[in-house]
C-alpha cells in the first residue's frame, strides 16, 4: 500500500518515492488552455497550491532529463497532440515566497533576495553562455552572486527572463507560489510600506511590462487590492475560491475522498468525515464541494478525527479579529461558535489589508477567502455576491474555540480561568471583583490611549467565557429579554444553580458621566428591562444580577440588592 503524502508538496519527490496521489494533472491540460497572460490562484492555505505548481514545472520545463515518466500514468498524457506538444517546451522561472514568515522586514528582503539568487543559480548555465552578451552575462552574475541592489533584484526576474529567451528561443513561463505570504506577516508585524513599496514594483517589472514571458502562474491565498501591486496590470486574470474555474483543482472532491477512503481499507461513514473537513464550496454558479486536503490526508494516515488543519498556522488575524474587533462582529463570532450564520454578506473577493478591521464585508469575505468561512447560500446580485456564511466543518469550529480559549487562558494570567469563573458562578463577586478588576488593569493597559479598545476587551472576555463554561452553561449575548436586550445571559442547565445577568457600560465621556454613574445606571437597565425574565421562564430562581462599569482600565462592578 502506498504511502500518503504527508509534508510532500514537491511532484517529483511524491513520484519518485511511490506515494499515494489523487490525480489532479488535468490542472495542467486547464492552464494550457485558460489564455490569460498572468493567472492568479487564490486558495486557503494547504489546499495543494504548491504540489500544483511543481507538478506545471517538471511538465513545462526545458531539461535534459526525461521527465514524461512523472505523467505517462496520468490523464494529461491522455489528452491528445496539442498537449503533449507543451511537454518539455519552455524555460522556466520558479519562485515561492512561502517561507517569508518572520517578524523583520530586512530578515525578509534577505529571504526574497536569497529565493531570486537561488533561482538565477539554477540557471547557472546562462552565466558563461556566449548565446548572451558580456554585459548581460555580468548582470545576471551580479544577482546570482547576491550582491544586486535593490532596484536590480525588483528588476531581476524580467533579466532572467529575457536570458532565458535569447539560450532556449522561447519565452519563460513564471512561477510565484504563495506570493501573499509576505503582505500577510507585513500587516502583522507593522511593516507595510516597505512591503508594498518593494512589491508594487516587482510585480509590474516581472509580470506587467515583462515582453519575454510566455505565462506566469501566481498563487495566494487572497487577490490583494488597492495596495496597488496589481493597479497596473491589465493582463491578470484572477480565480478565488468564488470563481467557477479551476474550483475541483485544490482540494478533494466527495468522489476523490471515497477512492482514498477505500484505498486505505477506512471504513468509516463518509458522512462523519464530511462533518469534519468538508463543507468548502469553491464557485458561483458551478459550485463545487470541497474537503480539506492537508486534513484528509493526515485522517487517512492516523485513522481518527482530529483539528489537523487548523493546527499548521497562527492564525493571528484571525485571532486579532475575534479579540479586537467591534461589538457587533464578536457577538457575530459568538453566533458562528454556537453554529449559527451569518448573512447576507457582501463579498469581496479584493482583499484590502488595510480596511480589513474597519469593515464588516472585509472581515467576513477575509475568513472566507482563507478556508474560516463558507457559503451555505450564495446570491449573485447587480452589484456584486451575497453570500449566508457559517463555519464549514467540525475542524474549523474548533479553531475559533480553542482560538479563543487560549486567548481567555493567556489574558487570565496571574489567576486561572477556573478561579475567576468559579467565583462569578458562584456568586462570590467580590473574588471576581478582584480577580477581574486586575485582568482588565494589566490587558487594557497596553491599548493605545488614543485607540480604547477596552470595550472590544469586554466582548472578547465574554467569548472566552463562553467557551470554558459551555458544558454546563448556556451563554447568550444581545439578545431580546423582558423589554430590552441584555448584555449576557449565563444560564445553567442545572436548574438550581444560579442565573447571572450581566450588563455592561461604558463611561459616556462626552456626557462627563462618572464610572460610578454608568454602574448606577447599569444596574437600573437590568431592573427596568426585567431581564431575568428569560431566566424565570425556565425556571431558574436563583439569579444574580450584575453591573459592570468600565473607563478605559477603570472598571467598577456592583449587584442588584
Amino acid at each position: 500500500m502506498k504511502r500518503q503524502p504527508i509534508g510532500v508538496d514537491d511532484f517529483k519527490d511524491l513520484i519518485d518515492n511511490d506515494l499515494y496521489f489523487i490525480d489532479k494533472t488535468l490542472f495542467i491540460k486547464e492552464i494550457i488552455d485558460d489564455s490569460s497572460k498572468v493567472i492568479l490562484i487564490a486558495r486557503p492555505r494547504r489546499f495543494g497550491k504548491t504540489l500544483n505548481m511543481s507538478m506545471l514545472k517538471y511538465y513545462f520545463e526545458i531539461t535534459k532529463e526525461d521527465m514524461s515518466y512523472l505523467y505517462k500514468n496520468y490523464k494529461i498524457w491522455q489528452q491528445g497532440d496539442k498537449y503533449l506538444k507543451e511537454y518539455n517546451k519552455y524555460p522556466i522561472i520558479n519562485l515561492t515566497f512561502k517561507g517569508i514568515k518572520t517578524s523583520s522586514w530586512d530578515t525578509n528582503l534577505d529571504i526574497i533576495k536569497i529565493n531570486i539568487k537561488n533561482e538565477f543559480q539554477r540557471h547557472s548555465y546562462l552565466l558563461d553562455s556566449d548565446k548572451l552578451i558580456l554585459e548581460q552575462r555580468n548582470d545576471l552574475k551580479q544577482i546570482a552572486s547576491g550582491k544586486g541592489t535593490i532596484s536590480e533584484f525588483i528588476k531581476s526576474i524580467e533579466l532572467l527572463s529575457k536570458a532565458l529567451h535569447i539560450y532556449h528561443g522561447e519565452k519563460p513561463i513564471i512561477l510565484l507560489d504563495e506570493y501573499d505570504t509576505l503582505l500577510n506577516e507585513a500587516y502583522i508585524h507593522g511593516y507595510w510600506k516597505d512591503a508594498i513599496d518593494f512589491m508594487k514594483p516587482f510585480m509590474n517589472e516581472s509580470f506587467k511590462n515583462n515582453i519575454y514571458l510566455h505565462k506566469a502562474i501566481i498563487t495566494g491565498i487572497f487577490r490583494v487590492a488597492k495596495e496597488s501591486i496589481f493597479s497596473d496590470m491589465n493582463n491578470l486574470n484572477v480565480y478565488t475560491l468564488m470563481s467557477d474555474e479551476y474550483t475541483q483543482y485544490f482540494g478533494f472532491t466527495q468522489e476523490e475522498v471515497g477512492q482514498i477512503l477505500a484505498y486505505c481499507n477506512i471504513e468509516e461513514d463518509i458522512t462523519k468525515v464530511a462533518q469534519w473537513y468538508n463543507g468548502y464550496i469553491f464557485g458561483k454558479k458551478k459550485q463545487c464541494v470541497i474537503y480539506n486536503p492537508w486534513s484528509i490526508v493526515m485522517y487517512a494516515k492516523k485513522g481518527y478525527f482530529e483539528p489537523y488543519w487548523v493546527n499548521t498556522s497562527g492564525n493571528e488575524i484571525i485571532k486579532k479579529l475575534a479579540t479586537e474587533g467591534e461589538k457587533s462582529i464578536q457577538l457575530k463570532i459568538q453566533n458562528i461558535i454556537q453554529g449559527g450564520t451569518i448573512g447576507q454578506v457582501h463579498i469581496e473577493e479584493n482583499i484590502i489589508y488595510s480596511e480589513i478591521m474597519k469593515s464588516e464585508n472585509s472581515i467576513w469575505s477575509f475568513m472566507l477567502m482563507s478556508g474560516y468561512l463558507k457559503s451555505i447560500k450564495t446570491e449573485l446580485e447587480e452589484d456584486g455576491v451575497y453570500c449566508t456564511l457559517k463555519a464549514p466543518n467540525k475542524e474549523v469550529h474548533y479553531f475559533f474555540r480553542n482560538m479563543l480559549r487560549s486567548w481567555f487562558t493567556e489574558t487570565i494570567k496571574d489567576s486561572s480561568p477556573d478561579e475567576l469563573l468559579k467565583a462569578l458562578l458562584t456568586g462570590d463577586i467580590r473574588t471576581f471583583y478582584k480577580l477581574f478588576a486586575n485582568t482588565v488593569e494589566r490587558t487594557v493597559s497596553y491599548f493605545d490611549v488614543g485607540n480604547d479598545k477596552s470595550e472590544s476587551f469586554y466582548h472578547a472576555f465574554v467569548l472566552g467565557m463562553l467557551v470554558h463554561i459551555d458544558k454546563d452553561y448556556e451563554v447568550r449575548s444581545n439578545r431580546e429579554s423582558g423589554y430590552g436586550r441584555y448584555d449576557v445571559l449565563i444560564i445553567p442547565k442545572d436548574k438550581s444553580k444560579k442565573g447571572i445577568i450581566i450588563e455592561f457600560k461604558k463611561v459616556d465621556k462626552y456626557e462627563n458621566e462618572t464610572i460610578d454613574m454608568a454602574l448606577e445606571a447599569a444596574l437600573k437597565q437590568i431592573e427596568d428591562k426585567k431581564y431575568e425574565t428569560e431566566l424565570i421562564s425556565m425556571g431558574i430562581e436563583d439569579i444574580i444580577k450584575l453591573g459592570i462599569a468600565f473607563k478605559g482600565k477603570e472598571v467598577k462592578m456592583d449587584t442588584v440588592k
